[in-house]
């Protein structure tokens, strides 16, 4: 099958392409400067569209039956574009009649009502316009990344003292996902256009807390790994200063809106990070990785 993958470039759109190959599918990897790539030999396809340029996003889609589509964070820089974005993917896959199904990458869980977290909100408003489009789009909606460890504030502390400092209470449950399950989820989704409409929370095949994570990794990296209970005030206050550099964040919006979502994954009574991910399986069949088999497959090499 052909599918169009936006924000190839990307993390996520990276390990979605390299999914796509690996099951046998034909991957166009959109991104704005797009680079020469091949997985496992096999050249990868590529397309050069920015969000802006309606008959480049045209060309990208054509004989498509399928786009993944993985949109900017707003957590970090102005949603307008994005949302333009999200606008302009539509407005082009209405003009391609091969289209068969939009599957929307939320990069984070989008409830149906509104919690004052924009980020979310953003979300919900990106799929509503393609879905008042009239476009079939289901929308795959993952909790807590496994491969954020390995990088952004989550890192340092790990690579330097073995310590895995997270702002989730003791009791917190989290359905962690690597980005690779994120992929072979939205595969399975991919061939069953009548789950259009449909909003998927999606997480890992186990649910820990912070200790058991530590556990796990301590197991898959054949080291000593330690946990630490981060606050959320000490979690947004350095994740502020990180970023007060950048000209065009308003910091203390930030902050505001970091506090707001990680009091709400802490404290929800809906438990947003824990999923069922036994009922997902029934109609998105996947062989999902456990937290030790993700962790020996991105083993640091500082651990090497």
């Amino acid at each position: 099958m052909r599918v169009v993958v936006f924000g190839a470039s990307g993390v996520q759109g990276a390990a979605q392409v390299a999914a796509l190959v690996r099951a046998g599918h034909h991957p166009i990897a959109v991104s704005r400067n797009p680079k020469p790539f091949s997985i496992d030999e096999k050249d990868i396809q590529t397309s050069a569209a920015d969000f802006t340029d309606h008959a480049a996003l045209e060309k990208s889609m054509r004989d498509a039956e399928t786009i993944f589509l993985n949109l900017p964070s707003t957590s970090f820089q102005p949603a307008e574009s994005t949302i333009a974005a999200a606008r302009a993917v539509g407005e082009a896959a209405k003009k391609t009649s091969s289209v068969k199904l939009i599957v929307f990458n939320s990069s984070m869980p989008v409830p149906d009502e509104s919690k004052g977290i924009e980020a979310q909100d953003h979300r919900r408003e990106m799929r509503t316009i393609l879905r008042d489009m009239g476009l079939p789009v289901v929308s795959i909606q993952p909790v807590c990344f496994l491969d954020n460890l390995l990088e952004g504030w989550a890192w340092p502390p790990i690579r330097d003292h073995d310590t895995v400092v997270y702002c989730h209470k003791p009791t917190l449950d989290v359905s962690w996902i690597g980005l690779d399950d994120v992929a072979q989820l939205m595969i399975a989704a991919m061939d069953k256009p009548d789950l259009a409409g449909r909003n998927i929370p999606v997480g890992g095949p186990e649910t820990v807390r912070l200790p058991q994570l530590a556990e796990k990794l301590a197991k898959a990296w054949d080291r000593p790994i330690k946990h630490e209970f981060q606050t959320i005030d000490d979690f947004c206050q350095k994740i502020g200063a990180a970023m007060r550099e950048r000209s065009n964040i308003n910091v203390d919006v930030l902050m505001d809106q970091m506090f707001r979502a990680y009091t709400w994954y802490n404290d929800a009574p809906e438990e947003p990070f824990k999923v069922d991910m036994d009922a997902v399986l029934q109609e998105l069949p996947a062989r999902l990785s456990t937290i030790e088999e993700w962790g020996r497959r991105h083993k640091p090499d500082v651990f090497q």
